[in-house]
């Protein structure tokens, strides 16, 4: 947890990713010029280390919609996937569906609004979906959110190709990890993560992903992309869009 660090709460994270995982999240951050990947429970373990200034890049859908309509940043974002990549871009519910906890109810809901059936995979994500959708909208909150989809951040890294191994393999895997060049040791990180944390709690595939967060989070505005350039907003008005590395 991220308090085995024995951070005090004055230290402040400039960049941080952040990727689900089974024990909650699994956040990326540097701490003394090298990597560190810690789990929390809950986004709001985080706070105290958060500031204004903090840019925050997580792999979870910010922003949703009411009705039949697809989000333009999904979309666009499994055109840039294809051939190999784009079912990793999962569709993204209503947001009366994803504040519901049972799945038939859930998925009877869902064919009525959008006429479509609800995957058990998108509906085991619904807890998180709902944790940060409620987390962005709290007076608590700090530093600056966006999304960032993985397999996205890497093909950006690879010259705009998305990647054809599965990162559940050991050449998908280190595929993505050489396209990390731009963080120190992160060898030594997944290292540190796989002796500290149980795979109950956490994959190496999340704490990869995190990393490739967090090296899109310290990129500076100039140096990523925002897919698409010009996002809708939610009727929260949060941005409905996802960020990347730029090429």
């Amino acid at each position: 947890m991220l308090a085995d660090l024995a951070l005090s709460n004055s230290l402040k994270f400039p960049a941080v990713g952040i990727d689900g995982c089974r024990a909650g999240w699994v956040a990326a951050f540097q701490l003394q010029g090298e990597p560190v990947l810690a789990i929390v429970r809950t986004l709001s373990e985080l706070a105290p280390h958060l500031g204004n200034a903090t840019t925050v890049m997580i792999d979870m859908p910010i922003g949703l919609l009411n009705d039949d309509s697809s989000r333009r940043c999904d979309a666009l974002a499994r055109q840039r996937l294809r051939p190999y990549r784009s079912s990793s871009v999962f569709g993204v519910p209503p947001r009366a569906v994803t504040r519901i906890c049972d799945y038939p109810q859930a998925n009877a809901l869902s064919r009525e609004l959008t006429g479509k059936g609800l995957s058990k995979q998108s509906f085991y994500l619904f807890p998180k979906i709902r944790e940060l959708d409620d987390w962005l909208l709290n007076r608590e909150r700090r530093g600056e959110w966006h999304e960032c989809h993985p397999e996205l951040a890497f093909a950006q890294l690879n010259n705009g190709l998305a990647l054809k191994a599965s990162k559940k393999t050991e050449v998908g895997r280190a595929e993505r990890i050489s396209l990390l060049t731009d963080l120190p040791e992160v060898d030594a990180a997944l290292e540190r993560a796989r002796q500290n944390y149980k795979r109950k709690d956490v994959l190496v595939d999340d704490c990869i992903d995190a990393l490739v967060c967090l090296l899109t989070a310290e990129r500076n505005r100039h140096q990523r992309v925002m897919i698409p350039a010009t996002p809708d907003k939610d009727e929260r008005g949060l941005r409905m869009a996802i960020v990347a590395p730029a090429r």
